[in-house]
């Protein structure tokens, strides 16, 4: 495929360019309305009608990739399949909007902070005049919105213990699988082989063992740094 629809480079993004800056401000400018707004959905009744809608903008972000990637011929199973803390967190933010499970909440919440990162450092090439572009940004602000829509309106808020469960079942599903995959097929699902253009990149230059090493502590501690806001919110809330 060619034009908007297409995989060529038209206009490259550039990392911290208005184009950057763009998205980061909707996800601020997000968080802010839906805090705002909450009373106002909790009594409006349509709180329903919202996670349905939410849930069903995540699941055709979802397909829209996959069908996107498949229509320019690029769609492998060693790169494309759906295996990492991004997609992880949007399937179980979709759950949660049609369930408004509590226990899927407190594991996916911690997974989240994937979206924010992915929107500060995105590991994408295509400029605003891509279809990737879009999608790419679109699909990790609607997820995140997901888990702030119930830690505001439905006060959902996870505990430290939410946090242990959460780092614990992702380490294990990293460990167990995912670096098996990675090693046995050459993928780098979960950027835990080679880091591309995120954060990974400071692990870089040490052989293998140590570069996962310090992937899974740097990926605990931003874990453990996501609980702030929660911590905040609580403060908030007691001052009320």
């Amino acid at each position: 495929m060619t034009g908007f629809f297409g995989d060529t480079v038209g206009i490259e993004f550039v990392t911290w360019g208005i184009y950057h800056w763009i998205p980061l401000f909707l996800v601020v400018t997000g968080v802010i309305v839906i805090y705002l707004l909450k009373d106002k959905i909790k009594a409006s009744g349509y709180d329903k009608r919202i996670r349905y809608t939410l849930g069903t903008l995540g699941i055709i972000s979802e397909l829209s990739l996959h069908l996107w990637i498949i229509l320019n011929g690029n769609w492998t199973i060693q790169h494309n399949l759906p295996i990492g803390v991004c997609a992880f967190s949007m399937y179980l933010g979709i759950y949660i909007m049609f369930t408004k499970n509590w226990k899927v909440f407190e594991i996916g919440y911690f997974w989240a902070i994937g979206g924010v990162l992915s929107v500060v450092f995105p590991d994408i090439l295509y400029g605003p005049d891509n279809f990737r572009y879009y999608n790419f940004l679109f699909l990790h602000m609607i997820f995140f919105f997901m888990y702030m829509y119930m830690m505001f309106v439905h006060d959902y808020v996870p505990t430290f213990k939410s946090f242990k469960k959460s780092f614990l079942l992702l380490l294990a599903i990293v460990l167990v699988f995912i670096v098996p995959v990675n090693l046995i097929f050459g993928t780098n699902f979960m950027y835990l082989l080679e880091p591309g253009d995120t954060p990974f990149v400071i692990f870089a230059n040490p052989s293998y063992p140590l570069y996962l090493i310090g992937c899974i502590l740097l990926s605990m501690a931003g874990m453990a740094l996501w609980y702030s806001p929660v911590a905040i919110y609580n403060k908030i809330k007691a001052k009320k």
